[in-house]
């Protein structure tokens, strides 16, 4: 990480600040509170340990990304105990290639040149930057410290670094962040990604990996992506890493330098990107044109409407979702598991009746040995989905544990709260049987405000049932057993009979 020979024109003052930088980026105890840091590293052993080796008893082929999911999880979580004041934001990630013009952007639309404007792809690292009480930089260390850089040390950490200095310290800090005072938007951080790229790619390595720049935005609420004007269209790979993307986050498309091409051409590249997405199935806001030049002719391709969109985002404090996305991964896993039931059940079935109506002494003792199988799978699989639950309450009991001493309420979320009901159209399916059985559809619609307000279960039952609406009670809460149930019982292959059962058992 640090090379004397490749420069020897530096200064002592130079060299003795870049010893004292490097001594930093490598420290090895955390200046995170001592009892914090050891409950992380505990859930960090779960992760990779009790929770991996739980994988040897059987698990999904996805098991390496549900993994890597928690894993990266983690380390953000990580982030937000080191920089409290990150919880509770909505974080704007800004991505596209290199040299797209991502940095000089933010710096355009904070006011401040914070950020490298070009920086290599071999030395970058995620940054946020967002509104705190002084102006300052910190960053977390591949050791997990968090340490504080200045301003001259932090835009040193360029693709010229090793050039300079002999070094890359860019390479041992994770990500740094930024507060300002003047940061116009209370409920948001931007975080700058690094340009992502491809194994065959001359700017790839570990860190720039397009699976990591994913990650990234991913773990962002909204993605500003930003694309060079300067092509004229948007590239194949832009497309298809915006695909790869969430598609709920929503995403705002920036075409940047528009000063590179003739005034006439700018509404033609903007309309062309427009319709190109469009027309690949890639769903965004809006697509503007901007420029940092100042003369009359790019006066209208300024950064007026991206600020009006941040302001929109503003509005809404974010909520926290470490809990609900470390819930998701147990759910896949869990998932898993009963499918895995299901179909051992079946087979199970399949064998007695086989073994019924067998009339050979052979195929009777086949039949019966094969059972014997089916019933070992199905006692593992018992074994493993009793293991992953005894995991999972230990793990949400130390996630709360910690949220609990670092302020911040991370109780296990309901298997409910993770679903999303707009994309279960149970009105529909409720509509399919009736018209199925031949049943008109009631003159009160029964089913309108179905699981949209807090109702009682027992009114729920009845309605499905198909019986005149009842008073709907909305006072009652619907029983944290529904809540659990709900999600499997969807998934089953008689939804509606299988609510039905389990509402009119609530009390």
């Amino acid at each position: 990480m640090f090379s004397l020979d490749i420069k020897t024109n530096l200064s002592h003052d130079q060299l003795l600040g870049r010893y004292q930088l490097l001594c930093k980026a490598c420290l090895p105890d955390s200046s995170m509170d001592a009892y914090l840091n050891s409950e992380l590293a505990e859930l960090e052993r779960f992760i990779k340990h009790d929770l991996a080796g739980l994988t040897r008893k059987g698990c999904p082929d996805n098991i390496t990304d549900i993994l890597k999911a928690m894993d990266n999880e983690l380390v953000r979580f990580r982030e937000f105990c080191e920089f409290p004041s990150l919880a509770t934001k909505s974080v704007v990630g800004i991505g596209g290639g290199f040299s797209a013009g991502k940095s000089s952007f933010i710096n355009k639309l904070i006011g401040h040149k914070c950020l490298v404007a070009e920086v290599d792809p071999t030395t970058s690292m995620p940054a946020y930057v967002m509104k705190g009480q002084k102006e300052s930089i910190q960053a977390i260390n591949t050791n997990n410290c968090a340490i504080s850089l200045t301003q001259d040390e932090f835009l040193s950490l360029t693709h010229e670094e090793k050039f300079i200095y002999g070094s890359q310290i860019g390479q041992m800090l994770k990500s740094a962040f930024i507060t300002l005072p003047d940061f116009q938007w209370q409920n948001l951080a931007i975080l700058d990604t690094p340009g992502y790229s491809k194994p065959e790619d001359k700017n790839w390595n570990e860190r720039t990996d397009a699976n990591l720049a994913k990650e990234q935005l991913n773990s962002a609420n909204y993605i500003i992506w930003v694309v060079s004007a300067e092509a004229g269209v948007i590239s194949e790979d832009d497309i298809k890493f915006l695909d790869s993307l969430d598609k709920k986050i929503p995403k705002y498309i920036l075409v940047s330098r528009a000063d590179k091409r003739a005034e006439e051409d700018v509404p033609k590249i903007v309309a062309l990107i427009k319709t190109t997405l469009a027309n690949r199935g890639v769903n965004v806001i809006d697509v503007v044109p901007y420029s940092t030049r100042k003369r009359a002719n790019y006066s209208l391709y300024s950064l007026e409407p991206v600020i009006v969109q941040m302001d929109v985002w503003n509005k809404t404090q974010n909520a926290l979702q470490f809990a609900q996305n470390f819930k998701r991964q147990f759910l896949a896993y869990q998932s898993f598991i009963e499918e895995e039931q299901r179909l051992s059940n079946r087979r199970l079935h399949k064998l007695n009746r086989i073994l019924t109506l067998a009339d050979d002494d052979e195929l009777t003792s086949d039949a019966k040995d094969l059972i014997e199988l089916v019933k070992q799978e199905l006692q593992q699989l018992a074994e493993l989905k009793d293991n992953l639950t005894s995991l999972n309450h230990v793990f949400f009991t130390k996630l709360k544990k910690i949220g609990d001493y670092a302020g911040v309420p991370l109780p296990e979320p309901n298997a409910l709260e993770l679903m999303d009901l707009k994309e279960i159209d149970l009105l529909g399916m409720l509509r399919q049987i009736r018209n199925e059985q031949g049943l008109e559809e009631p003159i009160i619609n029964p089913f309108a405000d179905l699981f949209s307000l807090p109702i009682n279960p027992k009114a729920i039952a009845r309605i499905l049932r198909r019986e005149t609406p009842p008073d709907y009670g909305l006072d009652a809460l619907i029983t944290g057993e529904l809540f659990n149930q709900l999600p499997q019982l969807l998934r089953q292959e008689q939804p509606v009979d299988n609510i039905i059962k389990l509402l009119d058992e609530v009390k």
